[in-house]
């Protein structure tokens, strides 16, 4: 292994030296950005681990030194605070970098795709196209949150040539650029934003891609198996097989269902928040429902009230308190918790952290981030109204004792956190800013608290950075919502799934989906546990999310038994993992079962359509 990353970093340093960096200067006297790639080599030394090379722009005025080496199994190429010199800043102003910007160059029309860092992953094929320039920012932004940017990598996947680079430092404010059709040429590279205007002052942060060769025949997934080293390596991420070993409340939740009642909120979704409060399951439904699910066959669940505080689901953050009167109130929800630990049960709250409503009775424009126009930056409108986002600096200052509060009702298990993990936000106030980076690790920092408290915490969504800090995550969503006209012929792949695999719990889309069959097949083969949102009955017209429990209920019988009394493959990792065609998976564990699925409507080999079987893969 070393030496095979030895061989590619040499690989690297043999590229041509105006192939190294790439920038967009802007000019202060013509107020516009420029392409430029005259960067050439001034100085450079060598040594067994590597080397340090000086690169610079003589028409900006720019000097840029870059480091190239070996790190773990990964080779590193980095620049670090200072590097970055511009001794002609009166005129030019570095504002993007990419370094080993045609690292990912391919003929138009060859045969392969590129790797996109959308959703759970897709893969763009290198077909001839127009000329045009896809571009995404990692974690997303709020203006592209459809493309569900989770992950802090990209690749190549081409007979001879299978390269995963991974953004290492700098991810927070990196894109992801592919373009097609230049010159009969496709490219795809990292672009890093070194400022957002040009009157910003230089970042000085360390830039950062760790990149690995899955060798001469590879596919998706060895490419995925390679980023899940790296969470091990380079982020310490401990694979759950291990974190269980000293940690009940993860064991548990590791063979339990993850269930949603839902329980209240208020509907229709109005800006003022003033729609009344509609109950979609009482405390004492929710009571019935769960001896029903222990008389279906379910040993093992973790119960997730969705809708038991003030206002209902998304009613009045970041207030909780008092538990909402319609359901039953604080008496009957403890009443409620106590009747689903003497079932065995685990149960928890369904909360919030991040989202904020004016019509809160706790509601205070200190503790909300602001836009650069010091106005309250704004999020959806839902159960409690129009949305703001909470400060994560500062939200624990004043809010943090409800978390004690919230405990004392007697939850126990394995916690839920909605939106803590969502697209990047930033913070103005002068009093507590905070830039993309700071807000989303301030976020993240806060689901420690029910970590520690609790013993396990999970997320509705998990950007990669989010990976060493939680246990479990809502779904892993498979495929971008992107217009075709975005980038057509587009294909989305687990990817993301196989790398996550072992090292957190994931679900399936919930039983409550009509198309459900398809869904928890695909769901199967993609390593993922059954899960349902339920209610104590669905009634669209009173905004009721989830499913009736007795449907639902009958729905996940089966998947139920074939995960976690059968197959049990929740901690274990992917031996290998192919997509033969479309919509047919083979998937083999590590020292555990394999299997091949077919999620399509046409039989593959002897397995019929819409089903599986235990195979050698």
């Amino acid at each position: 292994m070393v030496s095979e990353i030895m061989e590619l970093v040499n690989r690297l340093l043999t590229v041509p030296e105006d192939a190294l960096l790439s920038a967009r200067c802007y000019s202060v006297g013509e107020q516009r950005l420029r392409n430029v790639t005259d960067f050439h080599l001034v100085r450079k030394y060598e040594s067994g681990r590597g080397a340090v090379l000086t690169l610079e722009s003589p028409s900006c005025g720019v000097l840029v030194t870059i480091r190239i080496g070996k790190c773990g199994s990964f080779c590193r190429v980095m620049i670090e605070p200072g590097n970055i010199i511009e001794y002609k800043s009166v005129a030019w102003r570095v504002m993007e970098l990419s370094f080993l910007p045609r690292m990912l160059r391919t003929e138009a029309g060859s045969e392969g795709a590129y790797l996109l860092p959308l959703a759970s992953g897709d893969l763009a094929g290198l077909e001839k196209r127009p000329h045009d320039v896809f571009r995404t920012r990692m974690y997303s932004a709020q203006e592209e949150w459809e493309k569900s940017a989770n992950m802090n990598c990209f690749g190549l996947l081409q007979p001879g040539k299978n390269l995963l680079c991974i953004v290492e430092e700098g991810d927070f404010f990196c894109f992801t650029e592919a373009e097609f059709g230049r010159d009969g040429k496709n490219d795809l590279r990292a672009v890093f934003q070194i400022r957002e205007k040009p009157g910003d002052m230089l970042r000085f942060d360390t830039l950062a891609l760790a990149i690995s060769d899955a060798g001469e025949q590879a596919d998706y997934g060895d490419l995925a198996r390679i980023y899940r080293t790296w969470f091990i390596e380079r982020k310490g991420v401990i694979p759950l097989r291990e974190r269980i070993a000293a940690n009940p409340v993860l064991a548990y939740s590791a063979e339990a269902l993850r269930m949603k009642i839902f329980m209240a909120q208020k509907f229709p979704y109005l800006p003022d928040g003033s729609a009344p409060v509609r109950v979609h399951t009482t405390c004492a439904q929710a009571g019935r429902i769960l001896d029903d699910v222990k008389a279906a066959g379910i040993e093992k669940a973790v119960v997730t009230l969705v809708g038991w505080n003030l206002g209902g689901h998304d009613g009045a953050y970041p207030a909780h308190f008092p538990v909402e009167p319609a359901i039953g109130g604080e008496g009957e929800l403890r009443e409620l918790i106590s009747h689903a630990k003497s079932l065995g049960f685990q149960i928890v709250p369904h909360d919030n952290w991040t989202d904020v409503y004016r019509g809160s009775p706790d509601f205070d424009y200190e503790y909300i981030a602001r836009t650069e126009q010091q106005e309250p930056v704004a999020a959806g409108v839902w159960g409690g109204g129009q949305s703001y986002k909470a400060c994560p600096l500062v939200q624990l200052q004043r809010f943090g004792f409800e978390f004690e509060k919230i405990r004392q009702l007697g939850f126990a298990g394995h916690y839920y956190m909605d939106a803590q993990s969502t697209v990047l936000w930033s913070c103005h106030s002068p009093r507590h800013p905070a830039d993309a980076r700071k807000f989303a690790l301030g976020l993240t920092s806060i689901t420690q608290i029910p970590r520690a408290i609790y013993g396990a915490v999970a997320t509705e969504n998990c950007h990669a950075y989010t990976v060493p800090f939680v246990d479990e995550t809502a779904r892993i969503r498979f495929g971008a919502r992107l217009p075709e006209s975005d980038l057509p012929g587009m294909r989305p792949v687990p990817f993301y799934h196989i790398a996550l695999h072992g090292l957190i719990l994931f679900q399936t889309p919930g039983a409550e989906h009509d198309d459900w069959r398809r869904l928890w097949l695909r769901g199967l083969a993609f390593g993922a546990r059954p899960y349902m949102e339920v209610n104590w009955k669905k009634d669209p017209a009173t905004g009721a999310i989830g499913g009736d429990y007795r449907t639902c209920l009958e729905r996940i019988a089966e998947p139920y038994d074939i995960c976690y009394r059968e197959l049990k493959y929740q901690t274990l990792f992917f031996a290998s993992f192919r997509e033969p065609v479309p919509g047919v998976y083979c998937a083999a564990y590590e020292n555990g079962p394999a299997l091949t699925v077919n999620t399509t409507e046409t039989a593959f080999e002897n397995i019929p359509p819409l089903s599986w079987a235990k195979t050698s893969c």
